[in-house]
């Protein structure tokens, strides 16, 4: 039997060798450690070890014991494998998620582990936030409320920050294949179908295009659709008036800017004031230097 006091003593250690000696013995004799808590803690303090590769295979062998600790363990180091998560190396959030993966499945608090992430994909750091969904992302499939599931992903594709919304959306196409409950899907991408971000519309588009032959009232689906359509027309509209009101301040002061920015496009546009003229009804014969004189007017 290893003395796990040595062992402990060389997690310590300058020699990178000699800590990596230590977390194989850990990983070997775990299980048979009389103080178990004592070999978490120098599991969890090489996970964040100044060496790169050592840390890559602690957190690692993190995963592997995971099934071995108690509930209070396996609750500390999943809040270790969170903290980990705001590292920027790509090869140590490598490993830290695939243990994420891994653990989740022996967290008996699964809800409370979820919201967990939930909260990190609001931090402040971009690299936390987009960590954060991409775990949420792989971990679903194990979450046992496919519900909630769905309905943190759509209120993900309202979020803030861009980045969040785009991850969000494209997991769309991955959640809904679980859930029986099409009307429920459609009802639910209204709202990111009407969103302003475009790549959210789109992605909502996407699944309502593939649920709208399950769904039992057609006609109201397709009513949505118009109903959405017009939306859109109006949010670019609002747009447009915002954008063009300091050079064209009659938009500002008009009863309906949504009427009067149609107007302004049909005055300012040469191809609408050439038609608009009664030039087009003279066909080929319009010269293009004469098309260019009167949209210069």
């Amino acid at each position: 039997m290893v003395d796990q006091s040595g062992v402990h003593e060389k997690t310590f250690s300058p020699s990178p060798d000699e800590r990596t000696d230590a977390l194989e013995q850990l990983i070997i004799f775990f299980e048979s450690f009389p103080d178990r808590q004592q070999a978490l803690e120098d599991m969890l303090r090489l996970c964040s070890d100044e060496d790169i590769t050592l840390r890559v295979k602690a957190i690692s062998a993190l995963g592997t014991v995971f099934p071995e600790l108690s509930d209070e363990e396996k609750e500390k180091g999943w809040n270790s494998l969170l903290e980990l998560i705001r590292t920027e190396d790509p090869e140590v959030w490598k490993a830290v998620v695939m243990s994420l993966v891994f653990a989740f499945g022996y967290v008996p608090e699964k809800s409370k582990a979820w919201n967990c992430l939930l909260r990190m994909a609001e931090d402040e750091s971009r690299d936390v936030r987009e960590h954060a969904v991409e775990a949420l992302i792989l971990l679903f499939p194990s979450m046992p409320d496919r519900e909630k599931v769905w309905a943190d992903f759509i209120a993900l594709a309202g979020s803030g920050y861009v980045e969040i919304r785009e991850l969000a959306s494209d997991a769309f196409i991955l959640i809904y294949p679980y859930l029986e409950d099409r009307e429920q899907v459609w009802i639910s991408l209204l709202g990111p179908a009407g969103s302003g971000d475009r790549h959210v519309r789109d992605r909502a588009g996407d699944i309502m295009a593939r649920v709208f032959h399950q769904l039992s009232d057609q006609k109201k689906a397709m009513q949505d659709v118009e109903s959405l359509t017009m939306g859109q027309i109006d949010y670019i509209a609002r747009r447009a008036v915002k954008l063009l009101r300091d050079d064209y301040p009659e938009l500002s002061e008009a009863g309906n800017p949504a009427e009067e920015l149609y107007k302004l496009a049909a005055k300012k546009a040469p191809y609408a004031r050439w038609k608009a003229s009664g030039t087009a009804e003279k066909g080929p014969e319009v010269s293009s230097k004469k098309r260019k004189e009167e949209a210069e007017k």
